[in-house]
């Protein structure tokens, strides 16, 4: 396992100068980059620092952001974890080390219905069961700000949830920005 250090390290190598902002988009440019592939992730009393580009770290990424009212496992979007664990390093690189509380990631249409209607959601999953959407918050820096910094990640929707105190980011490839109050 990297340390912290390594793993800022190896994310400003391979970032390099001008992409500092762009995460990579599938897992064979982050092997072939050295791009980190770590989250620190928590959901009720589990919680760990996964390397999610094993096949047992991503299973256990996708047991964290499962839909638990369901008790239904999917298979997050690889750009997703990108975008989550470029957050971290860019907040590492400061000295923040944020664990992301998880809220919300995969959802059945069950689960989507009951807490949000039948509005189309980037939570749930597709024909091979990818969903391409999560929610979390993080002791490290209020929502607000973690809504601003997946923003500036350009890879799709960000939601700020001030009431909730929680960021919601997706990976639809269009940016856009919504808020509730």
């Amino acid at each position: 396992m990297l340390s912290r250090r390594e793993f800022c390290k190896a994310f400003a190598l391979a970032a390099g100068a001008a992409p500092l902002l762009a995460p990579t988009t599938s897992r064979a440019d982050a092997t072939q980059q050295l791009v980190p592939t770590l989250l620190w992730l928590k959901r009720g009393a589990d919680e760990g620092h996964i390397d999610y580009s094993t096949q047992e770290g991503y299973r256990a990424v996708a047991w964290l952001m499962r839909d638990v009212r369901a008790g239904v496992v999917g298979n997050p979007d690889w750009r997703l974890l990108q975008q989550w664990s470029w957050m971290q390093a860019w907040l590492a690189s400061y000295g923040h080390h944020a664990r992301f509380d998880v809220h919300s990631g995969l959802r059945t249409k069950g689960t989507n219905d009951y807490f949000e209607g039948a509005r189309a959601s980037f939570h749930l999953p597709d024909e091979q069961m990818v969903f391409r959407a999560g929610d979390f918050s993080t002791p490290a820096a209020p929502s607000e700000y973690m809504g601003r910094l997946a923003y500036l990640s350009q890879q799709g929707g960000v939601g700020f949830y001030q009431t909730h105190e929680f960021t919601h980011t997706d990976v639809r490839g269009k940016v856009v920005v919504g808020r509730s109050r």
